[in-house]
Formats: C-alpha cells, structure tokens, sequence
C-alpha cells in the first residue's frame, strides 16, 4: 500500500481511499490486515456524538418538545410516542445509531402533553355538556 498523509492507495485497482477506510470505495477488497483494522478509529462527525443518527429518535425528541403547543399538543404527543418507541427499537438493533436519550425524551414529554390536553378537553366537554 502506497501511503500519503490521510489516504492510502488500493493494492488491487488503484483507488485513493482514506486510512480510515476498511475496505477500498471501488473495488471493496480489504485495505488494511486484521491487526491494522483494530486500531482505525472511525471520526463522528455529529458534533461529537450529541446528534444521534437516528431520524425517529430526533422526530421523537422534537415532536415531543413542543408538543406543549395548547391544540396541536395532543397530535404532537401522540407522534412523539411513536416516533419514540420506533427510536428504541432502532436504537437497540443499532447501538452505534445511538438517540435513545432523544427517543426516551420524545416519549416522556409527548405522553406526558398528550394525556394532559386529552384530559383538559374531555373535562372542557364534560362540564359543557353538565351546564
């Protein structure tokens, strides 16, 4: 392997890839042995992990935010509940996707908000239909 500061070449066809790389971009043949893959470190570049790559997590997390919203709260809540146990799950299948934190806090506050205002309203009906 030819190496130049960052990348390195292909053995096999040539291709410039980074060090980082495992496997080459073109040809997808190896680019390093067993023994120099166990020390590549692959960069996050999400701000150093706080922005998980989990979409339903981070819809989870911001439904549920502001699901505070009087009227649209009991939509958001409801969405922020789905998105947030399809954020779990994502989560555990794939732990380096991270966002469980998001998801959990997209459930909480959407549940939360949710039951709140559904609360508010069935009162709000009850007592116009009592007066």
């Amino acid at each position: 392997m030819t190496q130049t500061n960052d990348t390195i070449f292909c053995t096999k066809c040539g291709q410039k890839n980074l060090k980082t790389d495992v496997q080459c971009s073109k040809c997808n043949s190896k680019l390093h042995s067993h023994q120099d893959a166990t020390y590549i470190v692959k960069t996050d570049n999400t701000l150093g992990g706080l922005i998980p790559n989990n979409t339903n997590a981070l819809v989870a997390y911001y439904t549920g935010l502001f699901s505070f919203i009087p009227f649209v709260g009991i939509l958001l809540g409801i969405a922020a509940l789905v998105f947030g146990i399809l954020g779990v799950k994502f989560a555990n299948k794939n732990p380096e996707a991270k966002g469980k934190i998001h998801a959990w806090v997209g459930i909480i506050l959407g549940s939360f908000f949710a039951f709140l205002y559904l609360a508010i309203v069935i009162i709000l009906i009850v007592m116009a239909f009592i007066s």
